[in-house]
């Protein structure tokens, strides 16, 4: 178990994976006398105790691309071979540019997409960002465009482009409706295949080897949160984003290979600090900024458009490789059921493979019942743990 990525307790059972967890939490909360809530018997680790005792009050005076240049050259030096899992996003952008502005060699770089699956679907049109053509439209207009652009600075870098379409098919094909005892959370139809790049037999050769490997992922920005009570502003982890990429579920078998997250690491405290506070900054300066960030966000504040324009100011506060004319489509806001998705979910409602997907939700929510969040009538996901960490109190801004 890597437990940098986070893992749970129940009781002092130590489980990797959080569906099994709230299962047995779920089952021991069951099968007692005595009335136990069952939410109460889990938690959730995430590197306390290398946060906790971090001074996140403090703001280093390093820049980010220096501190990004700094996480990139440590597992530039921790590692024989890194692979970079890259989407075209500003997250996993930044991260391959960390690299190469520095001459810093990156092994191999691989993109994965779904294009066998969604031809018949998707709308490529750089006019369109709706999130249910996402994997299609950000594959063809950003990923592709952008890695053409990085093999002409770094032609050494191996570029693996890898579509997960069959894969997808054929897994729940194959599988029964207990699938889901395979996977840590992700449950949606694509997240659960793919990053399962060990499916290739070209990629098993090359981590198959006497090398130190690391899997570089991007995962997401910082979260920033204020409570509006006490204007205390915090840097917060969701289990739910620590969990999106599971590329480490499928490489337990290759014991060279470590799943690196390039952002959301104790050994990049300075660099989750310093993002922080610039976004505490903005906001102090523009405080019509707030309601995105409250954890008292008005109910008007619906959270796919919370979610569109945070994703859309934080780009630009955190990353200086981002080039807002570059293509993006819109976030999802589902779980279970994302607008990413739509493609499978609605697109192949009667084949095999969608109804197997439908069984195991079910089934989840049969054995996890007190876990499952739902969006009105509808299943959609399991409920989310977090830490919070002060980074200060949020101050009014007065122009001179």
């Amino acid at each position: 178990m890597n437990k940098k990525l986070g893992y749970y307790t129940v009781g002092k059972k130590e489980l990797e994976s959080k569906i099994h967890a709230c299962i047995f939490a779920t089952h021991i909360a069951n099968n007692v006398k005595e009335n136990v809530d069952p939410l109460s018997l889990v938690k959730w680790h995430f590197n306390e105790d290398i946060f906790s005792n971090y001074n996140w009050l403090q703001e280093p005076e390093a820049t980010l691309d220096q501190l990004y240049n700094k996480r990139a050259r440590e597992l530039r030096e921790k590692y024989d071979y890194i692979i970079i899992s890259y989407s075209g996003g500003a997250d996993s952008h930044n991260v391959v540019m960390s690299f190469l502005r520095q001459n810093l060699h990156i092994d191999e770089i691989i993109v994965n997409c779904l294009d066998k699956g969604n031809e018949k679907f998707a709308v490529i049109d750089p006019n369109v960002t709706d999130a249910k053509y996402a994997h299609a439209s950000e594959h063809k207009l950003q990923a592709i465009p952008r890695i053409k652009e990085i093999q002409a600075i770094a032609p050494q870098t191996k570029i693996s482009v890898y579509d997960m379409t069959d894969h997808l098919f054929d897994s729940f094909a194959n599988s029964e409706e207990n699938w889901f005892l395979k996977m840590r959370e992700e449950l949606n139809p694509v997240d659960v295949t793919r990053y399962n790049y060990i499916h290739f037999s070209d990629f098993r050769k090359r981590v198959d080897k006497d090398k130190k490997i690391a899997v570089v992922m991007g995962i997401d920005k910082p979260k920033v949160v204020i409570d509006d009570t006490n204007d205390f502003v915090y840097l917060r982890f969701s289990d739910r984003l620590t969990n999106i990429s599971p590329v480490g579920e499928y490489m337990k078998d290759y014991t060279n290979t470590t799943v690196e997250y390039f952002y959301w690491s104790p050994d990049a405290c300075d660099m989750l600090c310093k993002q922080a506070h610039l976004i505490k900054k903005c906001i102090e300066i523009d405080p019509g900024l707030r309601n995105f960030f409250s954890l008292q966000t008005p109910r008007n504040m619906v959270p796919g458009f919370l979610r569109l324009v945070s994703e859309r100011l934080l780009r630009p506060i955190l990353y200086t490789t981002w080039n807002k004319t570059w293509f993006q489509a819109d976030k999802g806001i589902f779980d279970w059921h994302t607008d990413f998705d739509t493609w499978f979910i609605d697109g192949y409602v009667d084949n095999r493979a969608n109804l197997i997907w439908r069984e195991g939700l079910k089934q989840v929510v049969k054995r996890a019942r007190p876990f499952v969040y739902s969006h009105g009538q509808v299943y959609d996901g399991l409920i989310s743990y977090y830490h919070n960490y002060k980074i200060g109190v949020l101050r009014k801004f007065h122009s001179t």
